[in-house]
């Protein structure tokens, strides 16, 4: 029986009912006004998103030249043919395709980006002018650009220029907040490493539109790769390529450059390395022959390779007794042969002895036991020290990566690490160049190259000038005078006068006869795994110079021999150029 009492239950019921759903309604819109109001355009910002996609392109890289703007390095267009999936079937598209170029196609395709395939890459001219003849024909086909490095001065260049390659899961590390990608090109060596900065270009783009599929709806936006800056070194490339063909199938190292602003004009590592094959793209068993190769290839010499210097280290002790008043143009050594000290004897290169030896003649005649005497007097410590003056084994600050410096050898060295103390032995076989003693081709270049310069410490370089996308100079690379070497102009005086006799009257016999005045040293560096490698060392013209060269052939014999013979021919190389130049 329906009462009063139930009457009122019923209706607090729907009192409560109605509140409740007042309550859930007043939720409902705040809810829709946070959303539609608050966070609608973030919202719809992540609605692009699902609905836009943005595909990056490669940006194209800079060029470098040589000095005469020669092409050394380039990025040169190939062409692929792009399918966008979801636009038309996959299989008709390919028949037309098929039918337009002539030749089958290999699937399957390689899948690239959102619902992207890779119907033909390395497409011909002619292919992409068939294709964009019949464009409105093909649905989602779309022929792509994309740059692959070109490298035509090859070989000679390799360790200069460089290459460039996929970057690495490390490199991606280090270089992901400045924009770099996976499959990302990037400067692995060289000019490529150190200037990678410069010489990456600007990506493009494509946008897309997609569908909740994630099926390719249309393009909506398209920007072309670029590029910023190009470089111009200071290589000559005739140069370059002469001095490495010079080397012939020997193992070595040429550096030629002017000791004022310290270009360098030629910087050659042989053996060397194709850098096409290395951008292309190596197998792991490809890559392991090339890097264990016992010739190393991949080693850049003259910045890297460490040898004993020889005698011509010798050049670093006669600086170190004339400028302290050990010897002068009045002192003589007697050279029989021989140095008898503690029991032991050191051999001189020649026999029967020099006799009666001056520095200068010393010099001339690489005379053991006249260095071993002013090495002795020396002391390792102040040889050590005169070694750091003349710019052994300290960096020279070359922009290219990767230099190392010469291992000096001290007393506090041996005891620590061989657990020996520092015999007059040891003293004696640094003075002549040997030893534990350890350098680079570039530090005894620097060497020579200071004597040049009476004491001007100038920063090697193979860069010349900074070009932007229009093919103007941004930027010189000028002489960079890092220090000055004061010595008496009587040290100065009696090292070029000993390296002019090397050529006139000395072991430098082989360059006689040449159109221009040389100073210079040779060298034999001892090799206990081997031949004797072949230094030889110095300037021209030696009253004013205007290029200084370095030759290192290893397993070359003495330096009076094959480094000589090569030293000659550059030099007859560079005066008949010159010639041949001033007359045009």
């Amino acid at each position: 029986m329906w009462d009063d009492e139930m009457q009122e239950r019923v209706n607090q019921r729907i009192t409560y009912l109605s509140r409740l759903f007042l309550v859930i309604l007043l939720v409902l819109t705040l809810r829709f006004w946070y959303l539609s109001i608050l966070r609608g355009d973030w919202y719809k910002q992540k609605s692009e998103q699902n609905r836009v996609r943005v595909l990056s392109l490669a940006p194209i890289r800079g060029s470098i030249y040589d000095r005469d703007n020669q092409v050394l390095a380039e990025d040169i267009p190939h062409f692929r043919l792009i399918f966008e999936k979801g636009v038309a079937e996959t299989e008709e598209i390919e028949e037309r395709v098929e039918r337009i170029l002539g030749r089958e196609l290999s699937p399957p395709f390689p899948e690239r980006g959102v619902g992207e395939i890779i119907l033909a890459d390395q497409l011909s001219l002619e292919e992409v002018i068939k294709i964009e003849e019949v464009q409105n024909k093909l649905p989602g086909v779309m022929v792509e650009s994309y740059p692959v490095r070109h490298y035509p001065g090859g070989e000679p260049f390799a360790h200069v220029v460089g290459y460039v390659g996929k970057i690495n899961a490390e490199e991606l590390k280090l270089l992901h907040s400045e924009g770099y990608e996976m499959e990302d090109r990037i400067g692995k060596t060289g000019v490529e490493l150190e200037y990678e900065s410069l010489l990456r270009g600007e990506k493009g783009y494509r946008r897309i539109e997609v569908n909740a599929l994630g099926k390719v709806v249309r393009v909506l936006d398209y920007r072309h790769p670029c590029f910023k800056n190009s470089i111009v070194l200071t290589l000559d490339q005739e140069l370059q390529k002469y001095s490495y063909e010079l080397l012939g199938n020997r193992n070595g190292a040429i550096i030629v450059g002017d000791p004022y602003t310290g270009e360098l004009f030629a910087l050659v590592s042989k053996p060397s390395f194709n850098p096409q094959l290395l951008s292309r793209g190596m197998s792991t068993e490809e890559w392991n022959a090339l890097s264990q190769n016992q010739n190393r290839p991949l080693t850049n010499r003259p910045l890297q390779a460490l040898y004993p210097p020889g005698s011509l280290f010798k050049l670093v002790i006669a600086t170190g007794a004339v400028e302290e008043g050990l010897t002068d143009r009045n002192r003589k050594i007697f050279c029989p042969g021989f140095l008898d000290y503690n029991e032991w004897r050191y051999p001189c290169w020649r026999r029967g002895g020099h006799g009666s030896v001056g520095i200068e003649k010393a010099i001339a005649q690489s005379c053991n036991v006249t260095f071993y005497t002013l090495g002795l007097e020396l002391g390792a410590d102040r040889i050590v020290n005169w070694a750091r003056k003349l710019g052994v084994g300290q960096p020279s600050g070359i922009d290219l990566p990767g230099e190392k410096t010469a291992f000096l050898p001290t007393q506090e060295w041996k005891e620590r690490q061989l657990k020996e103390m520092w015999y007059p032995g040891d003293t004696i076989n640094l003075s002549i160049g040997q030893g534990y003693l350890l350098v680079t081709p570039l530090e005894m270049y620097r060497v020579v190259s200071n004597i040049a310069t009476r004491g001007e410490v100038y920063k090697p370089h193979v860069v010349k000038e900074i070009l932007n996308s229009k093919g103007e100079v941004i930027k010189k690379i000028n002489p960079v005078l890092q220090n000055k070497i004061e010595l008496k102009d009587e040290t100065w005086d009696t090292l070029i006068r000993g390296m002019e006799e090397v050529v006139n009257s000395g072991t430098g016999w082989a360059c006689r006869g040449l159109p221009v005045k040389l100073a210079a040293k040779t060298g034999t560096a001892q090799n206990p795994q081997g031949e004797d490698h072949s230094w030889f060392a110095g300037f021209f013209p030696s009253s004013h110079p205007q290029v200084s060269f370095l030759v290192l052939i290893e397993h070359g014999g003495d330096g009076s021999g094959e480094a000589a013979q090569v030293a000659k021919k550059l030099v007859e190389w560079w005066e008949k150029e010159r010639k041949v130049k001033s007359e045009k």
